[in-house]
């Protein structure tokens, strides 16, 4: 297994130990914030990597990474549904219909 290999392993499994420790009452909005820069900070640095390896490989890769990116929102999303934390009324739901609505009338308009 390459170092890179194990840094992504022990990245897994330390962002797998934090998002047990987001459920804890106990977190400060301060802690999420820090939490989320370092994060974006990680995705920044990865796309500034793959940017240097050509840019169709470049365009190709951001475009899976939104996927998978939007994918898993989309599953955290029906998780808050199925377990009532979400519903017809949570701020910000219409606008996330909205726009679901308007990218699958697009797609099947063959805009994409």
């Amino acid at each position: 297994m390459t170092e890179l290999r194990r840094s992504i392993s022990s990245l897994r499994d330390a962002l797998s130990d934090l998002e047990v420790g987001l459920n804890d009452t106990d977190r400060s909005s301060a802690d999420l914030e820090d939490f989320k820069a370092a994060l974006d900070g990680a995705r920044t640095t990865v796309l500034a990597v793959l940017a240097a390896a050509g840019p169709s490989d470049y365009q190709k890769l951001v475009r899976r990474f939104r996927l998978q990116r939007a994918t898993q929102v989309c599953q955290c999303v029906l998780y808050g549904v199925l377990d009532g934390t979400i519903s017809g009324q949570t701020s910000g739901i219409a606008r996330l219909r909205s726009t679901v609505d308007e990218m699958l009338r697009k797609l099947e308009a063959g805009g994409g």
